[in-house]
């Protein structure tokens, strides 16, 4: 009995410092864990806050870009500086719709986005492009269209007349060379000369007469048959006139084309 409470006295107190360790190992455990994950909360938050910071700084420095298009260089400049902007010309252009030294287009757009003390591009308006006419009167016509495109006048209306002049020679122009102001959209008109006047003939009425026939005679005068339509009519035989362009009684010559529509076989 006595050996009995002899060994419970050595082995009892062991057995309280082993369960006293144990929990101390515990207690350091859980608060390892407890201010590691504080931790990294406090970093997290740290980081979020960073980022949110450098983003209000980010869009902070963003401004909206002012309208510059229409003002003048030294206006436009101001405005852009009470934008926290800066103004960098880029060039010059013709504009028929903005006036001289005018701002006539931007970069970046009006009400875009952009960082402060960054550059709007501008470009500045030389007005309306001074076109010259040249002269072409006395020259052919295929000539005179050249040096009009390289004047960068597009050409409108070409009238031809019989003249005494050679064929295709240009016998006036309008506008008249140097003359810009009465330049219409529609461009340059010119007169061209036909050649001179040869004898006229009365067209005759060939409706209804044989094409072949007709064909002959045209020809044997020096008229020209430029055109020849054939087209199903019914119960009217092959090879006959159906229609003429000029009409009967119209005044031709060898410089007027004929066409003619004939009938053909079913």
């Amino acid at each position: 009995m006595v050996r009995a409470c002899v060994l419970g006295f050595k082995v009892g107190p062991r057995r309280v410092e082993h369960r006293e360790t144990s929990l101390s190992i515990k207690r350091f455990a859980v608060l390892l864990v407890k201010y590691t994950l504080l931790g990294l909360a406090l970093v997290v938050t740290a980081g979020l806050s960073a980022l949110t910071t450098m983003r209000v700084v980010l869009t902070s420095q963003e401004v909206v870009v002012p309208s510059l298009v229409g003002k003048r260089m030294p206006e436009a400049g101001a405005l852009a500086a009470r934008h926290r902007l800066l103004l960098r010309l880029e060039g010059r252009r013709n504009d028929a719709s903005v006036l001289v030294d005018r701002i006539v287009d931007q970069e970046p757009s009006p009400g875009s986005s952009l960082k402060s003390q960054r550059s709007i591009r501008v470009w500045v308006s030389l007005g309306p492009r001074r076109l010259l006419v040249p002269v072409v009167e006395g020259e052919s016509l295929r000539s005179g269209r050249l040096s009009l495109e390289q004047a960068q006048i597009p050409v409108g209306r070409v009238v031809d007349v019989f003249d005494a002049t050679e064929e295709g020679t240009i016998l006036q122009q309008h506008p008249p060379a140097g003359d810009t102001d009465s330049l219409g959209a529609e461009g340059a008109s010119l007169l061209v000369s036909r050649g001179p006047l040869s004898a006229d003939f009365l067209m005759p009425d060939l409706i209804g007469r044989p094409a072949g026939e007709i064909l002959d005679r045209l020809r044997n005068a020096g008229l020209k048959v430029t055109d020849i339509h054939y087209r199903s009519y019914p119960g009217l035989a092959p090879g006959v006139v159906l229609r003429q362009v000029p009409p009967a009684g119209h005044r031709v010559s060898p410089q007027i084309p004929i066409t003619l529509d004939v009938s053909k076989a079913e």
